[in-house]
C-alpha cells in the first residue's frame, strides 16, 4: 500500500556506529563517550531509475521508492567522511575525506578498486578534505576545502573552497595549482560559527558539491559547523567557467533549519531526479552522545527566473517521493502527536513519556527497567478522530556498546489505533513484531483508519539494548 511518500529524517536501515571514526577525527578514546549510530554527508547519484546513497561511516544504499533501501558492499572497507563520487568516461570514481586513494569501478555500486593517489601538479600526494568531482564533457574537475590565510581580516581561522582540473587520462593527477573558488566571509552571517552564528572571527566553509546546470556552474557548500543547529548549505555559481567567476546567489542559504527533528541542514549534494526534478540531500544533527552524531534528509529544489536555486521548505512531514507526479509536495498529512501528553506504562528517571512528543532529538521516553510490557499511548482528544496515513518512530539505542558486543538491531513492536473515544477498542496499525527491519528512524505508511488515538507496544529489542523513543509521530487528517 505504498503511496510513494518519504519523510525526514530518511528511514535508512542498518545505520552503523559512528563512534570509531568520530573518535579518530576528534582525537578521542572511543571509551570516552557512549556508543551511537550515525550517518551523514550524503553523496547521491540517480542512475538507471535507482538512487544510490554514499554516506559517511558506511558503504552505500540503493532505493527506487525511498521506502525500501538496500545496503550494498561497494568493495571498500571504509570511506571515512563525505565520499566524492562521479561518472566520467563510462567509469565511476570515488574518493573519501582526507584520503589520498582514488577508486574506480564499472558500476556505481562497484566493486571499486584502487586506481591511484590524489597528487598535486608538482608530484606531492595529498589528502583532500570534503572533496567532490565535476565531470564536464571530456574534462574533469575536483573541489575541496582547505585552511587559508585571513588576508588582513579580523578572523581567527577560516577555510576556502579550492578547485582544480584533473588529468582525464590519470584522474588522480592535478594539472595545475588549485584555484580559490570562495572563502568564508564574516559579513555573511549564516557562514559564521556558533548556534546563533555569533562568532564572526571563525568560519568553516566545507561540504563541497559541484554541479553544472545548462551553462551555469553551481557549487553547494556548507557553513557554521556540522555539530550546530545553524549548520546550513549555501550556493555560489559562475557563468564564466568551472574555476573562475563564482559569486554567492541572493537566495542563500539554500537549506537552513534550527529547530525540530530536522535541524542543522548542512553538508549535502544536488541530484537530478526523474521528470526534470532537482533534489538536495543534506545532513542534520542528532548530537547527543557526540558532536558529530547525525542523520540524513532530502527535499525538492527549484530554480527561479534568475537561475538561482531555492527550497520552498525543509520538511518533517510526509512528502511525495521522486517519480510521483507531485514529487516534493506536501501530502496534507499533519502531525497528530507533537506536544500531546502521552501516558506510558512506566518511565525511567528523567525519561518521561512527554519526551516522545517534544520535537527534540536530545530527549526520549524510556520505560523503566522492570517494565516487561512497555507501552505509550496518545489520545487525539475526546471525540476528535483522524485518519492515520503514516507513522514515524525515531529510536535511540540506549546502552549500545559495540566494543563489548552489544550491537544495534531491529526493535520489535506493534503500533495500534483506537477505534473508540474511550480508547478501549484497539486494532493493529503497524505490525513489526517480527523485527525484520533495523530502522532507527522507522517510517511506515498506513491504511488511513479512523482513529481516536494511537498506542505503541514494545515487544523486544536487541540483546543488551534498552529502547529509547525519541519521537512517535502519527500523520493524518480528518
Amino acid at each position: 500500500m505504498n503511496r510513494f511518500t518519504y519523510c525526514n529524517p530518511l528511514s535508512i536501515p542498518e545505520i552503523p556506529s559512528g563512534r570509531f571514526l568520530d573518535a579518530e577525527q576528534t582525537n578521542k578514546d572511543p571509551r570516552e563517550f557512549a556508543d551511537y549510530r550515525s550517518i551523514s554527508d550524503p553523496s547521491v547519484v540517480y542512475h538507471n531509475g535507482k538512487w544510490i546513497l554514499y554516506p559517511s561511516y558506511s558503504l552505500a544504499y540503493v532505493t527506487e521508492d525511498f521506502m525500501n533501501w538496500e545496503r550494498v558492499d561497494i568493495g571498500i572497507p571504509h570511506l571515512r567522511y563525505s565520499p566524492a563520487v562521479t561518472e566520467f568516461r563510462g567509469k565511476w570514481y570515488l574518493n573519501g575525506h582526507m584520503l589520498s586513494e582514488l577508486y574506480v569501478a564499472d558500476l556505481p555500486t562497484g566493486p571499486f578498486k584502487l586506481l591511484g593517489h590524489m597528487t598535486t601538479a608538482d608530484g606531492k600526494q595529498i589528502r583532500p578534505a570534503d572533496g567532490c568531482f565535476l565531470a564536464d564533457g571530456d574534462r574533469l574537475y575536483f573541489y575541496y576545502h582547505s585552511g587559508v590565510e585571513p588576508k588582513g581580516a579580523d578572523v581567527e581561522y577560516m577555510t576556502a573552497t579550492l578547485g582544480v582540473e584533473m588529468d582525464p587520462e590519470r584522474p588522480w593527477q592535478m594539472l595545475a595549482e588549485p584555484m580559490e573558488i570562495n572563502r568564508y566571509e564574516p559579513e555573511k552571517v549564516w557562514q559564521r560559527m556558533g548556534a546563533h552564528n555569533q562568532n564572526k572571527r571563525m568560519g568553516w566553509i566545507e561540504g563541497q558539491w559541484a554541479k553544472k546546470i545548462g551553462n551555469r556552474y553551481y557549487l553547494l557548500y556548507s557553513g557554521s559547523g556540522t555539530e550546530l543547529p545553524s549548520y546550513a548549505n549555501g550556493v555560489c555559481y559562475s557563468d564564466e567557467g568551472p574555476l573562475t567567476g563564482f559569486r554567492d546567489q541572493v537566495k542563500n542559504p539554500l537549506t537552513r533549519k534550527t529547530t525540530g527533528l530536522v535541524r542543522g541542514a548542512g553538508h549535502g549534494c544536488l541530484v537530478d531526479g526523474p521528470d526534470g526534478s532537482l533534489w538536495v540531500f543534506y545532513t542534520n544533527i542528532f548530537c547527543y552522545n557526540h558532536l558529530y552524531e547525525r542523520r540524513i534528509s532530502m527535499d525538492r529544489v527549484w530554480m527561479d527566473e534568475n537561475g538561482e536555486l531555492y527550497c520552498s521548505d525543509l520538511t518533517e512531514s510526509p512528502r511525495f517521493a521522486p517519480g510521483h507526479e507531485a514529487a516534493g509536495e506536501d501530502t496534507g498529512w499533519l502531525d497528530l502527536t507533537q506536544f500531546q501528553r502521552p501516558t506510558a506504562t512506566s518511565f525511567a528517571p528523567g525519561r518521561d513519556a512527554i519526551y516522545a512528543s517534544d520535537d527534540s532529538v536530545l530527549s526520549w521516553w524510556q520505560p523503566a527497567a522492570d517494565d516487561l510490557e512497555p507501552a505509550i499511548t496518545f489520545s487525539f482528544g475526546g471525540a476528535s478522530h483522524y485518519h492515520v496515513h503514516a507513522l514515524r518512530l525515531v529510536w535511540r539505542d540506549v546502552d549500545m556498546e559495540t566494543l563489548d558486543g552489544i550491537m544495534p538491531g531491529a526493535f520489535r513492536y506493534v503500533a495500534e489505533y483506537a477505534a473508540d473515544p474511550a480508547l478501549t477498542e484497539w486494532h493493529t496499525l503497524v505490525d513489526a513484531s517480527g523485527g525484520e527491519r533495523d530502522l532507527c528512524v522507522d517510517y511506515r505508511e498506513c491504511d488511513g483508519p479512523k482513529a481516536y488515538g494511537v498506542r505503541l507496544r514494545i515487544l523486544g529489542s536487541p540483546k543488551g539494548i534498552t529502547p529509547g523513543l525519541v519521537s512517535m509521530t502519527a500523520f493524518g487528517n480528518q
